[in-house]
């Protein structure tokens, strides 16, 4: 093919690229339906291998997976709701207490053996740390009192916390709310599903048919590698990601944290961070159950809130463990082999370039790009006779006789 009909089919993948860019609003209910249906494709297979027509198979699958989703949506969405705003309140009454003046801040009453005598308050363990290093803070002439370091460091900037605390948890929100802005358009949703499950195959090869035939061969084989690259991972994490959250939901529950719902699918979104994602929520649970202030339990109450966060954070730690050596690399498996060094580089590099989802896409890309340098690398580091095919006896000599 001449060197300029490639060129053009260059030129009209660039414009549909560009064109889907610019259309990026709408695509959601389409790129749902994509990662449904390939989460789905598996099961439209097994039944159709029963002789099942593939319509039916489809139809039932579809509507079974939507009237599950829909349900679990029902049953959740307002226990997640109730639980983010008690963990504001929460977060408000702590902020609240941390200014509240006792008698243990004023000088002339500190003495008195009935206030030493008086039972901490909900925030004594910080009170009776700061008394243990009172001196040395006075060397440095640094706050000595709960209501000090208040006045001195939080009171300032005490509407930039409330709004970093409030874009925290909105940025993790976001997905969610975009989603529920475009709730039209997500009711196409299950036809989408429909309409790509139904005909998967004829889409296949259709999509094969517009790559020019002199490098359809070459293009094929790298674009089914990377796509058994995506699907492989894709599948596995959405499987995996699933269950990790709901066991999660269920040992904080457990472990009696009052906000097991909303830190469980903030731990499951961020296990989509290789390797640090479980340490980011890790640090999230003990952070948010602390400073909710809660101190009971059902097995039991604590002498203060920490103790309850370190209780929960151990067991999110104990299960986020098991479930990375015994869970993950079954359900997952290996469909990015990266090298542990490789994977950590490629981590940070997606988070540099485009933040934290540029950290949750970076494994499947990183596997796409290994694909896409191996299949170069063939071709690259072939032997010379392999890649002109010159022949290993001269034509003008082949009819002469051998001595």
């Amino acid at each position: 093919m001449s060197q300029w009909r490639i060129a053009l089919w260059v030129a009209i993948v660039l414009a549909t690229l560009g064109f889907l860019v610019a259309v990026r609003g709408i695509l959601l209910p389409f790129a749902l339906a994509g990662l449904i249906a390939m989460l789905l494709e598996p099961l439209v297979v097994g039944m159709v291998r029963r002789r099942i027509p593939r319509p039916l198979a489809v139809g039932l699958i579809t509507l079974g997976f939507f009237l599950f989703a829909g349900g679990l949506l029902v049953a959740t969405v307002p226990k997640v709701t109730n639980q983010l705003n008690d963990l504001r309140v929460s977060l408000q009454g702590m902020t609240d207490r941390l200014a509240e003046e006792t008698a243990n801040d004023n000088h002339f009453l500190r003495w008195n053996p009935v206030v030493r005598a008086q039972p901490p308050g909900p925030m004594g363990f910080i009170d009776r740390g700061l008394e243990r290093v009172r001196p040395l803070l006075q060397q440095f002439d640094l706050p000595t009192t709960r209501r000090a370091v208040f006045e001195q460091y939080l009171a300032p900037h005490r509407d930039d916390i409330a709004k970093s605390v409030q874009g925290f948890f909105n940025g993790f929100l976001g997905m969610i709310g975009g989603a529920a802005s475009q709730i039209f358009m997500l009711t196409f949703t299950p036809l989408f599903v429909f309409m790509l499950l139904v005909d998967m195959e004829n889409v296949r090869s259709r999509s094969r048919q517009w790559i020019p035939p002199s490098i359809r061969s070459s293009t094929v084989g790298m674009l089914d590698d990377i796509g058994d690259v995506f699907k492989k991972y894709v599948r596995g994490v959405l499987t995996n990601i699933s269950a990790y959250a709901t066991v999660i939901a269920i040992a904080l529950s457990l472990a009696g944290t009052p906000y097991a719902l909303p830190l469980a699918i903030l731990a499951g979104a961020l296990y989509l961070i290789p390797l640090l994602g479980g340490w980011i929520a890790g640090l999230t649970i003990l952070l948010v159950t602390g400073l909710g202030g809660t101190t009971h339990a059902w097995y039991g109450n604590f002498s203060n809130a920490w103790g309850l966060a370190l209780t929960v954070f151990l067991v999110f730690t104990a299960v986020t463990f098991c479930w990375d050596t015994f869970i993950t690399p079954r359900v997952v498996g290996k469909s990015v082999d990266l090298h542990p060094l490789i994977s950590m580089f490629v981590v940070f590099s997606g988070g540099a370039l485009f933040g934290l989802p540029g950290m949750m896409l970076a494994y499947p890309l990183a596997g796409a790009v290994r694909v896409t340098l191996a299949r170069l690398m063939r071709v690259t580091n072939a032997p010379s006779d392999n890649t002109f095919r010159l022949p290993s006896v001269p034509l003008r000599h082949r009819d002469e006789p051998h001595a």
